[in-house]
């Protein structure tokens, strides 16, 4: 299991060749709770963005992302999906019950290497409640509704 905040960042390599195809600059997450792709910083003139769809991913290790095979294509923002930080991303949104209680800001997500599953959602209550209360997991929601300014997530007790 890993966290996004542990592998934005990391160098991504082509097994085939042993070049650098970039690193890690975001995720794409679909809903619910599934990764879609990341998001690599740009070579190049115009250093765009590419998306690297999860499925070409061979393994993760402690530096760096070995790709299988790779098709890199412009990022884009479709229905159904969303990022960690680009489009007004999840990453520092309101965490809300469907009861209407707040659990905190979301600071990081885990995920399952092997599938591409999200796992969990960490939650913070800010730097001194995280000191004296620690942070908060959200485990396996069992309904996630991402809008534009909040998370809405019901947990099953």
């Amino acid at each position: 299991m890993r966290t996004f905040s542990r592998v934005i960042g990391m160098l991504i390599y082509d097994m085939a060749s042993g070049n650098k195809l970039g690193r890690v600059k975001d995720f794409c997450v679909e809903e619910p709770g599934q990764l879609k792709g990341l998001i690599i910083d740009g070579k190049g003139l115009f250093h765009r963005a590419k998306f690297l769809p999860f499925e070409y991913i061979h393994s993760f290790g402690d530096e760096g992302i070995m790709v299988g095979k790779h098709i890199l294509t412009p990022i884009t923002k479709e229905d159904g999906q969303v990022y960690y930080h680009h489009f007004h991303g999840i990453k520092g949104k309101s965490f809300i019950t469907g009861e209407g209680d707040k659990l905190g800001l979301l600071d990081d997500v885990y995920f399952e290497e092997e599938t591409g599953t999200i796992v969990g959602y960490e939650v913070t209550d800010g730097f001194f409640a995280d000191l004296s209360e620690g942070k908060k997991i959200v485990k396996n929601p069992s309904d996630l509704i991402i809008g534009k300014d909040t998370v809405v997530v019901s947990v099953l007790s």
